[in-house]
């Protein structure tokens, strides 16, 4: 396991890469979705490198950890003060206990999505859509696993495909089709509470 750094350069970098790999692979995207927070984000930058002729729609859902506000809460004043070892330490401490959670676990109940109305709309009513779901990363997969069902519920033609930076467990309730880590890399983007601007981007 190892924690990467990614700089507005770095990530930028990142983000054409993975935009890269999609292009090679794929056809035209009736819609391009984003994982509000951190998957808007991607998916912005994702979105400035893959071809605009090979997408329609591009919008965001909303769908996050019950832990995820508690958590910036309370860390993001003490972040900035500890030093980038333990920062790195307690993110890997956090990914593990997040995994024996998730194998041990019994699979979390289904919860809806935040989307715009226009969004719900044009996926309910169109034929057979396909769909290019952008997150940051996938722990458990639980996230996605939702979005997704919702994502059916509103047309069950829909065909799905999901991008992400990073997936970060062994066997997560769902899985990745395009995928610039599958090696429990975990990134700290810029936008992450323990973000270090002069924190470089390591080696991979």
């Amino acid at each position: 396991m190892q924690v990467l750094t990614l700089d507005d350069k770095a990530f930028d970098r990142h983000a054409s890469m993975l935009a890269d790999k999609v292009s090679a692979h794929s056809g035209y995207f009736d819609i391009i979705i984003g994982v509000r927070r951190g998957g808007s984000f991607v998916c912005d930058a994702f979105c400035r490198h893959f071809p605009s002729e090979r997408y329609g729609v591009r919008s965001d859902v909303t769908l996050q950890r019950p832990s995820t506000k508690h958590k910036g809460r309370f860390f993001s004043k003490i972040m900035k003060h500890l030093p980038i070892w333990l920062l790195d330490l307690m993110r890997m401490v956090e990914a593990r206990i997040l995994a024996f959670r998730h194998d041990s676990a019994s699979p979390p109940p289904l919860r809806d999505i935040e989307a715009d109305s226009d969004l719900k709309t044009l996926i309910a009513t169109a034929e057979r859509p396909d769909i290019l779901i952008i997150d940051d990363a996938i722990d458990s997969g639980d996230t996605l696993y939702s979005i997704i069902h919702a994502l059916k519920n509103m047309n069950p033609d829909a065909r799905i495909t999901i991008a992400v930076m990073t997936q970060t467990t062994a066997n997560p309730r769902v899985r990745a089709d395009y995928t610039l880590y599958d090696n429990r890399t975990l990134i700290r983007f810029p936008w992450s509470n323990d973000y270090r601007t002069h924190r470089k981007e390591p080696h991979s």
